[in-house]
């Protein structure tokens, strides 16, 4: 599927050149950090990318996740173990103020060629409690690129500051369904405009791209005649500075269940012990999971 975007009169900004620093993160609610993945790791994501992207070859995943790529889940290969345990990305979440990072999930989100832009959206889950407001964030999103990635093959939009501050993209897509923005229903929709606040972020492959849950992104369209491989990581920043609830929500589980930390079955035995180590701890208090809530309130000013 191809759905021509509507004509801009001129190019989104692009992102002023990378500061690797916390204010960034705070402020803006994003950051990059350059050449995190070697050639060699790249290649290899490349190829484990590969071996479970099958399923997007079909034409109704195709048109159901038309707006996306693919969703799919990187954990039905246990080499990635080693990205979600990177030394260098630890070493940078840590850089940033994030002590204790723990791993959550992570898809593949791969854009074949001509196809369309990614709709604007916030990842955020927990808007009904007072830590969605904080400035610390409590969720954060490492999209590791294996291409070089610009505007015409679909590099990443975001509205900087959005995570703190309300913006008019967040009443469009208050109660939207995601089913039909990820099929592009009707690309007409707020969701898949231009904004003049945006800025576009392109990227080297190997380069590392930290968002905070809560900061308004999309992509462009993928216009080349090549896929666009990423690769979103979610990581929880500092499980001890969580609520209970919240924790509760974000523990280890011994199955699978979507958008939680698991350990999959089958996996040999020390991939297993090393992604075991990298979640958050299993909660053992008495807090009910806080129950998912996308949208903000009117805390969100």
């Amino acid at each position: 599927m191809n759905v021509m975007d509507e004509p801009i009169a001129s190019p989104p900004p692009v992102a002023p050149p990378w500061r690797t620093d916390r204010a960034r993160l705070l402020a803006e609610g994003y950051t990059v950090v350059p050449g995190v993945l070697g050639l060699d790791e790249v290649r290899r994501y490349q190829a484990l990318a590969r071996g479970i992207l099958a399923p997007q070859q079909a034409r109704d995943y195709q048109e159901k996740y038309a707006a996306i790529g693919s969703l799919l889940d990187i954990l039905r290969e246990p080499g990635f173990v080693d990205l979600i345990g990177h030394p260098r990305a630890l070493a940078e979440l840590r850089r940033l103020g994030c002590d204790e990072p723990r791993y959550e999930h992570g898809i593949v989100f791969n854009k074949l060629p001509r196809t369309p832009r990614t709709f604007w959206h916030q990842d955020c889950t927990i808007w009904s409690h007072p830590a969605a407001y904080e400035p610390e964030p409590h969720e954060l999103i490492l999209i590791y690129y294996l291409v070089d990635t610009t505007p015409h093959n679909g590099c990443l939009r975001v509205i900087p500051g959005s995570h703190r501050r309300r913006h008019p993209l967040h009443e469009p897509l208050r109660g939207a369904s995601i089913p039909d923005l990820e099929r592009m229903r009707d690309p007409s929709s707020p969701a898949f405009r231009s904004y003049p606040d945006e800025v576009s972020i392109p990227v080297k492959a190997g380069d590392l791209v930290i968002v905070d849950v809560r900061l308004l992104h999309a992509t462009h369209a993928n216009d080349s005649d090549a896929e666009r491989t990423a690769l979103s990581l979610w990581y929880i920043p500092a499980c001890r500075d969580l609520p209970e609830c919240v924790r509760a929500r974000f523990t280890l589980r011994t199955g699978f269940e979507e958008r939680l930390p698991y350990v999959p079955a089958g996996w040999p035995g020390e991939a297993a012990a090393r992604l075991r180590a990298l979640l958050p701890p299993a909660y053992e208090g008495s807090a009910a999971p806080l129950p998912w809530h996308t949208d903000p309130d009117e805390r969100l000013r």
